[in-house]
């Protein structure tokens, strides 16, 4: 028969000489890798929901025989992030009566949930494998229902 013990012995003796470095920065890159992905995925979710925006107003612009945005430089393109800008620094509206942590954690809850539906966008590092998807989106959608009524 095939003895492999030396070939053992070998790999148990360069198994012990590993660089303790790497012993450390390889689990770590193993798990920020995923991270990283899914935290790109879901700032590009956001981007390009905001160009979406921009598309939107300029086709509805054209059918109403009108330009659209385009005040902005370079046909209009940073409006998306002129918007956001407009929207952060919003004088806020808080009724006096109810739980202001509430009413404004509601926005947040309703912004988790709605990026955790891109897990279930398929990419290069899958961080979670769902094997019910469509189940999973569903509940999702569900539950995003409750934050409306969080805020009142």
């Amino acid at each position: 028969m095939f003895d492999s013990s030396p070939d053992l012995s070998r790999w148990q003796k360069n198994a012990i000489d590993l660089n303790p470095i790497d012993e450390i920065y390889f689990p770590l890159i193993m798990l920020l890798t995923p991270v990283i992905s899914t935290l790109l995925s879901y700032l590009l979710a956001l981007i390009a929901m905001a160009f979406y925006t921009l598309i939107e107003r300029k086709f509805l612009g054209y059918f109403q025989l009108r330009k659209g945005p385009n005040k902005p430089r370079l046909i209009g393109l940073p409006q998306p992030f002129a918007d956001a800008i407009k929207l952060f620094v919003k004088e806020q509206a808080k009724p006096t009566i109810s739980n202001n942590i509430l009413f404004m954690a509601a926005p947040a809850i309703r912004l988790g949930l709605a990026i955790i539906i891109w897990v279930l966008y398929p990419h290069n590092f899958q961080s979670i494998y769902i094997p019910l998807g469509i189940l999973y989106f569903l509940c999702v959608s569900r539950i995003n229902v409750y934050p409306i009524f969080i805020a009142g």
